[in-house]
């Protein structure tokens, strides 16, 4: 599994240092370290600022963003000193999370006394959003014998090593030398040029289809920048034929629809707020809570791979959520204040108030429900996403990770579908833990990652928001390699979230 980083830039100022020099004030810097899993990273440092208790550093410390995992940091500021070890003037440590969570991307802290130190982290990205392009070809050469030709398109992106990455392909129209071709679907600038709006890395290649094989009709290639402004542009088909250029005719950009599109550090600093929602199978597939082989057998001095798996994801999430209150649910039982079986039922027993105040009450709630439930079936999600996607519609200003922990196949699996693709422009992720040796394979038709879901009405989905993880392949693992697996969709799936429903980070608050 490989991680995605985003570089942030970190700025440093600092009030009311210590005096540590007899003759003139303290001459400042500060370093930044990465401390997470216990190591101590050297990340960089600022300047030195000469006779400044109230520095203002200019140089940033640029520093990788794993959202995915809970990085843990160290600001240490020093009083340099020419002819002896330089000074502590204190430190301070911090999350990323907690400083991308911030607004504005801004904390102050305390360096020991009345000293503080504010960080601030300023994202500087790549373009983002979407082109839908609108394709005419004019005067193109013919290729076949007794008709004219049979042209199609496809877009590709140039791949630093040489090779290319198909984007999108047309479709093919019959018998013309002109042809007009359907406005593509919304184009990721990041596929398209991985957001690199400057180089030449966009390549149209146009194509005569024939029975056997198709012919080269001539390409060219345009920049992100060229294809923004391009309403109307044409664009010489051209190909290289032992050692002579050749013209194939003339393509023509008629549109080019851009929507804008933002990154997850930039709705982080627009005060978007993660909260995460759990969601417990309580099927009797899980064996009885009182034998010893159930998944849900409880020891306090060794936690079962439910509450494992529920530690780990929260550990990094509620960096981001500022009041720590999680909503948690169970399905597929029967409890004390249910009428008979229920599929979704808030473990608190209170309908109007799922939230539990920190990780220590959802774990303790779980262990006080386990003796009082009796377990049954059979294993549905649907209930459970279209509950959580009307809360998350409802709730401002915030996107929700729901965590569906499992131990078996879905037998509503239509419904299931169905509401996920209901659920497309909600502020949602959905991360699915397979607990237990079942048969999950069911659950990667869900995680889209062979294609997009459609409902039982063919409606597709207009993005990917499920993510499954088994829980089997981080047994006996640190925990936080359980929780960089489960998190490394959600930021692009926020993003994509920003881009359907039309987003922006300004209007969040």
């Amino acid at each position: 599994m490989t991680s995605t980083n985003t570089v942030v830039q970190v700025y440093v100022k600092c009030n009311k240092l210590k005096d540590t020099d007899v003759t003139s004030k303290s001459d400042p810097y500060a370093v930044l370290y990465d401390t997470t899993n216990g190591g101590r990273i050297r990340v960089g440092q600022t300047e030195v600022l000469k006779n400044n208790l109230n520095p203002q550093f200019q140089t940033c410390i640029p520093v990788d963003y794993f959202f995915e995992i809970r990085q843990t940091m160290r600001v240490e500021v020093w009083d340099k000193d020419v002819h002896s070890k330089d000074d502590p003037l204190g430190n301070a440590d911090f999350t990323m999370g907690q400083l991308m969570s911030s607004r504005g991307s801004t904390v102050t802290l305390t360096l020991g006394g009345k000293s503080t130190v504010t960080l601030t982290a300023s994202y500087v990205g790549t373009q983002r959003g979407t082109v839908a392009l609108t394709f005419r070809g004019r005067d193109l050469k013919k290729m076949d014998l007794f008709s004219k030709s049979d042209p199609y398109f496809i877009l590709s992106r140039q791949l630093p090593g040489g090779q290319r990455a198909q984007v999108y392909k047309s479709e093919v129209i019959d018998k013309t030398l002109n042809p007009q071709w359907k406005t593509t679907p919304p184009l990721d600038l990041a596929k398209l040029c991985g957001g690199d709006m400057a180089s030449l890395s966009i390549v149209f290649e146009c194509f005569d289809k024939d029975t056997f094989n198709d012919d080269m009709m001539g390409s060219f290639a345009v920049s992100g920048e060229q294809l923004l402004v391009a309403g109307g542009k044409e664009f010489e088909l051209t190909l290289n034929k032992k050692g002579k250029t050749k013209s194939y005719g003339f393509i023509a950009i008629d549109r080019c629809d851009y929507v804008k599109g933002y990154s997850f550090p930039e709705y982080l600093q627009g005060g978007l707020q993660l909260n995460i929602a759990f969601s417990i199978d309580f099927t009797g597939s899980n064996g009885p809570p009182n034998d010893p082989r159930s998944l849900h057998f409880y020891n306090p001095q060794r936690p079962n791979n439910y509450i494992r798996a529920m530690l780990a994801v929260s550990d990094v999430v509620q960096e981001y959520d500022s009041d720590r209150m999680f909503p948690a649910y169970g399905f597929g039982a029967i409890a004390p204040f249910t009428n008979g079986t229920s599929h979704f039922f808030p473990l608190s027993g209170n309908p109007a108030n799922a939230y539990l105040s920190g990780m220590q009450a959802v774990v303790d709630t779980y262990a006080s429900l386990l003796p009082v439930l009796r377990f049954s079936g059979p294993t549905n999600f649907a209930p459970t996403i279209r509950t959580i996607t009307d809360g998350a519609r409802q709730a401002r200003g915030v996107y929700t990770i729901l965590l569906i922990l499992t131990d078996g196949a879905i037998t509503d699996m239509q419904d299931t579908i169905d509401a996920i693709v209901e659920a497309d422009d909600a502020p949602l992720s959905i991360v699915i833990i397979g607990i237990g040796r079942a048969d999950f394979s069911s659950m990667e038709q869900l995680d889209s990652d062979g294609g997009m879901l459609s409902d039982r009405r063919g409606r597709v989905a207009r993005r990917d928001l499920v993510q499954f993880v088994h829980f089997n392949q981080f047994e006996g693992k640190d925990p936080s390699m359980l929780a960089a697996a489960v998190l490394k969709e959600v930021p692009l799936q926020v993003e994509r979230w920003g881009r359907v429903s039309q987003v922006r980070p300004t209007g969040l608050a």
